[in-house]
């Protein structure tokens, strides 16, 4: 009789490949959950960034506003909210530049913000001793509002492209994540198939020589010696089987995790104080709305979604061309564009759009700031 291929030290052999594929496996997949996770707070932290950069420059516009307000009214009070949002101000520089120490370009971006912040907050306060000391005669105060104005185009520019920058890099990571993901599933597939293919062979021909095949092979086997070898293989099993029971374990808690994250990420989309509109770039057509939107425009959700934005525009045919710039682009910032409420009260939006992958499908974001009335305000 032809003597088996499989023979003692070969099924230990077959035993060790197939649990350091498992344990590969396991690991594999880890360091997936622990990247996914990592992204998730990637997007948390690109959100937060983008978030305080509209903040800085709307505590410019707010102290321009005080400071005009000054001018025409005199009233000490403007003075004082102007010092208090300098002080807040030099917070919020310090806090984007904190986080700004992982990306070089973004610090050097930080860097170049805080003079022109400072050197506006500095125009303020000359304007307001040139107030105090000579009166509001246009003719002393022509120059100090001229840099004012430069000054808030260029802050305008800068943190416009950090907030480019920031999506930029978001998109990045999103590419990375989803290789990285469809490469560790299939790398999951194949260890699998691999270790189940591995174990389930190494485990037949114990059974097999179990029933006499050692016996055969080797003299010196005896029945005691092979019920033990089997004893010693089906506890090597099981603690296989219990060690894939906590993996198990683990990916369902994981995914709770990341159910858990997707419900924070949908109260920060409900919480945001723009309206947030997904819509499809083929017809317009709404796809989710936050409830900032529904409050603005006088719509229900259940109203919202569904409706073309084209029922919403004053210009149909100038809403299409900045369609297309977004687009061709991939993004449109700073736009502005007059909609109607539900009741046809006119608005006028500042509209930044971006294109995004939405349940697999390319759509629209655009989030709208209603700036009817700080436009309404601004002195003639």
């Amino acid at each position: 009789m032809s003597k088996s291929i499989f023979n003692k030290q070969s099924l230990i052999f077959l035993f060790i490949i197939g649990i350091v594929i498992l344990i590969s496996v396991s690991l594999l997949t880890y360091m997936n959950i622990k990247d996914q996770n990592d992204d998730h707070e990637f997007i948390q932290q690109t959100f937060q960034h983008t978030a305080l950069m509209d903040n800085i420059f709307a505590l410019v516009n707010e102290s321009e506003t005080l400071r005009r307000n000054y001018f025409l009214t005199g009233d000490k009070q403007n003075v004082s909210d102007i010092r208090e949002n300098k002080v807040v101000m030099d917070s919020l520089l310090k806090q984007l530049r904190s986080n700004s120490f992982d990306d070089i370009s973004q610090l050097a971006n930080a860097d170049a913000l805080k003079p022109m912040v400072t050197e506006r907050f500095a125009l303020f306060n000359d304007g307001i001793e040139v107030q105090d000391q000579k009166g509001t005669n246009l003719k002393f105060h022509k120059n100090i509002f001229d840099k004012g104005k430069i000054l808030n185009i260029d802050i305008k520019n800068l943190l416009n492209k950090m907030k480019k920058e920031e999506y930029k890099n978001l998109e990045e990571k999103k590419e990375i994540s989803e290789q990285g993901s469809k490469f560790a599933f299939i790398s999951f597939l194949a260890g699998i198939g691999a270790s189940v293919l591995i174990l389930s062979i190494a485990f037949v021909s114990l059974i097999k020589k179990a029933s006499g095949s050692f016996a055969l092979e080797n003299q010196e086997i005896t029945r005691e010696e092979l019920e033990q070898i089997v004893k010693e293989r089906t506890a090597e099993i099981s603690q296989i089987n219990q060690k894939l029971y906590k993996k198990l374990s683990e990916l369902e808690a994981m995914e709770t995790k990341l159910k858990g994250s997707a419900e924070q990420y949908r109260k920060l989309f409900e919480q945001a104080h723009d309206a947030i509109l997904i819509f499809s770039p083929e017809d317009q057509t709404v796809i989710d709305v936050n409830r900032r939107a529904c409050d603005l425009y006088g719509f229900k959700r259940e109203e919202f979604i569904g409706l073309s934005l084209k029922t919403l525009s004053k210009n149909v045919k100038q809403s299409l061309e900045n369609l297309n710039l977004t687009l061709e682009k991939g993004y449109y910032h700073n736009f502005q564009s007059v909609h109607y409420k539900k009741e046809m009260t006119e608005m006028l939006m500042e509209i930044n759009a971006s294109v995004f992958i939405y349940n697999n499908k390319k759509v629209i974001l655009s989030i709208n700031r209603d700036i009817t009335d700080r436009i309404l305000k601004v002195p003639i």
